[in-house]
């Protein structure tokens, strides 16, 4: 009775009146309201609705370079979106990898970054494929493709660590990767009165990174939202190094020990006595479990991998699992290095043999 009661004031309000409403909703409201009568499930397919929605959560979709990147999308695709890249990776140890066989290219990749301070978003912008990967016109790979595939992958956003006021300008890193340079950007942060501002970056700041497979409209979020480590680089000047990322599980011949792990670095200094950032570098990359970079080829896959990977809306939950993945890294690391040492302890007492058996004979056999 109260169902039918509640579904009557709806169809008393006008369509407009009931889309102006719930254009204010979030996502998670915005899915259940649809749940809850014909009249509210039929106003939530309006894929205006779910634009807007993705607009307000990452302004980067927003933007005039983006504008192409959803040309295509039809019925559905702002609302896959914002389902996609919404909640977080998560990764379960309990949970089987099924293998993706696909045809990859770095150009089927796109990038949605936005940083936020205080819920304010202070700085968006687009990556369009990946630099220094374009195709031939024949379709083969040139130089450049072989390169990346085989090469530490490493895609840089921007760095401005030698870029003074508005200056932009293109280079490469130490990778050899041309760089996306971007202008000084600044935020202001309330910042306390110690020397170490690492709480109020933690506490404030929120990064959004998101990979979108132009080729399938598939989407996933490579961040953890919050910053999973913050620290001040003293060496530097007062720097402050930030990571955010997420752990992907992938196939056994893709890693030996099925897991790799999403890097979001970002870097920045606090200027002026009103306390602003000053962004130095935002990059992404992957390691495997002992911390090493992986190429190109394998980058892909993993990217790949991620689309499809289970997610949570339980940020909690996500930077546990990042946690236990150090945790287990460690343990490689340290198992790595005890196997290096009885190796080398084993490699010096077979030294020392020889040489006291040679000796032995040199002076005790018979002339």
């Amino acid at each position: 009775m109260e169902h039918s009661d509640s579904e009557c004031h709806f169809k008393c309000l006008s369509r407009d009146l009931l889309a102006h409403i719930m254009v204010r909703l979030d996502g998670s409201s915005l899915a259940s309201a649809a749940c809850t009568c014909s009249e509210l499930h039929g106003l939530a397919q309006d894929q205006r609705l779910w634009k807007h929605l993705c607009h307000s959560t990452w302004p980067s979709t927003s933007l005039k370079e983006a504008h192409h990147l959803f040309s295509s999308f039809t019925m559905e695709g702002f609302n896959r979106f914002y389902a996609d890249s919404y909640p977080l990776i998560l990764h379960d140890r309990n949970s089987d990898v099924i293998p993706i066989q696909t045809h990859l290219s770095p150009s089927d990749f796109a990038s949605f970054i936005d940083v936020y301070y205080r819920d304010k978003c202070i700085l968006s912008r687009v990556l369009d494929g990946m630099p220094n990967t374009a195709v031939c016109g024949d379709g083969q790979s040139n130089d450049f493709l072989r390169w990346f595939l085989n090469c530490p992958f490493r895609l840089v956003l921007f760095d401005v660590d030698s870029v003074e006021g508005d200056e932009v300008r293109s280079g490469n890193d130490e990778y050899g990767y041309t760089q996306m340079l971007s202008p000084r950007f600044m935020a202001p942060v309330q910042i306390g009165k110690t020397k170490d501002h690492s709480k109020e970056l933690v506490e404030g700041l929120r990064l959004s990174w998101v990979l979108f497979d132009k080729k399938r409209g598939r989407a996933v979020n490579l961040s953890s939202w919050k910053p999973v480590l913050v620290k001040k680089i003293w060496a530097t000047d007062g720097d402050y190094l930030m990571h955010f990322g997420c752990i992907v599980p992938v196939e056994e011949n893709v890693l030996p020990h099925k897991l790799a792990k999403c890097l979001i670095m970002a870097r920045c200094s606090l200027a002026g006595k009103e306390g602003y950032l000053r962004w130095k570098e935002i990059s992404m990359h992957f390691e495997d479990t002992i911390g090493a970079h992986i190429n190109g080829d394998k980058s892909l896959i993993i990217m790949n991998r991620a689309l499809y990977c289970l997610r949570s809306n339980k940020p909690l939950v996500v930077e546990k699992a990042y946690e236990q993945f150090e945790e287990q890294k460690q343990e490689i690391i340290r198992k790595k290095k005890l196997k290096d040492t009885i190796a080398d302890w084993l490699f010096l007492s077979f030294e020392v043999s020889i040489f006291i058996t040679f000796g032995y004979y040199y002076f005790f056999s018979p002339i």
